[in-house]
């Protein structure tokens, strides 16, 4: 084989390893969220054990955070576990709730954030496909479920504060950054009215 021919298959396998990165950092984080989900639903068994205590890892975040919930967005093929706070650690692992807004399935403004597709997480990638009136599903760790349905979507910008002002009554709000993280991306929803 000469010179060329090795240099040639050198930047082909270079170029495979490039693209299989991103695909295994996807598997590796879909499997600890699922992980984080498992975990979440086996919280409250039926003999009212908590299992969840058995089931922590030293030093893992469920050690540090606990999970509150598992947003369902049927439409976009999305299920990941909600972390209460928006740092490094929640974000990295799911979607993350703003501390300061309303709690989960509670009146006001509840917000909910995640990465989408950075090397940090692909938790609300397709959140930007989102279309009106389809389901997002909550589920908190008491087993309280309730549907909304998305009302209206829009890009703001990154320090708007209005998205963040409390609504009186239960408004769920998810966004992402957009454009490259200068602008963010917002999904307003409502309980839906067949509740």
């Amino acid at each position: 084989m000469n010179k060329g021919n090795k240099k040639a298959i050198i930047l082909i396998l270079l170029g495979i390893a490039i693209m299989a990165v991103p695909f295994f950092l996807r598997m590796q984080e879909k499997a600890r969220s699922e992980e984080f989900i498992h975990i979440f639903e086996q919280e409250d068994d039926k003999d009212g054990k908590n299992s969840k205590k058995d089931s922590k890892k030293e030093g893992s975040i469920l050690s540090q955070e606990n999970v509150i919930g598992i947003i369902e967005i049927p439409s976009i093929d999305l299920k990941y576990p909600i972390f209460e706070g928006d740092g490094n650690d929640q974000l990295n692992n799911g979607i993350g709730h703003l501390t300061t807004t309303a709690q989960l399935l509670e009146k006001g403004n509840c917000m909910l954030a995640g990465h989408n597709g950075s090397r940090r997480g692909i938790f609300f990638t397709n959140l930007n496909t989102i279309k009106e009136q389809a389901e997002v599903i909550i589920t908190t760790k008491n087993d309280r479920t309730r549907t909304y349905e998305v009302v209206e979507t829009k890009i703001v910008g990154p320090y708007n504060a209005a998205i963040r002002e409390q609504t009186p009554d239960e408004t769920l709000t998810l966004f992402t950054c957009a454009y490259h993280g200068t602008q963010r991306f917002v999904c307003i929803c409502k309980v839906k009215s067949n509740q």
